[in-house]
Order: C-alpha cells, then structure tokens, then sequence
C-alpha cells in the first residue's frame, strides 16, 4: 500500500507536487494504485501509472486491516 498524507488538495501547487510525488513512486514501486489521505476530501483520479485515491482520513482508518 503507498499512502501519502496531506492536510488538503486545495491549492493547485499542493495538488502537483502530491500527486506526482505519488505517481512517481507507483511508477518506480510498479504499483497501479496508491492514496492520498487528506483532512475532508475525496476523489479519484487517473494517472499513467494508474489510479489515485484521495480519500478523507476517517475513511482511511475505518478501511485499515484489524
């Protein structure tokens, strides 16, 4: 699992640089989906290596493996 943390994607500069950064290390890692956990936003989207969730951090938690 490649999980990134983010307080928030609103600013477009902070959108870039977190999703590259993701994007990068799915394409190096050969992995086709990684997440980006953020205080209250969701969102799904498409990049070459594959697929970026952006998920609030309560989701993320409540999805964790016991």
């Amino acid at each position: 699992m490649l999980v990134q943390v983010c307080e928030s994607m609103a600013n477009p500069q902070t959108r870039k640089r977190e999703t590259m950064a993701l994007a990068e290390a799915m394409d190096e890692l050969e992995l086709e989906q990684g997440i980006i956990v953020t205080r209250d936003e969701e969102e799904l989207i498409q990049v070459e290596s594959g697929e970026i969730e952006i998920m609030p951090v309560w989701r993320f938690l409540l999805n964790l493996p016991s």
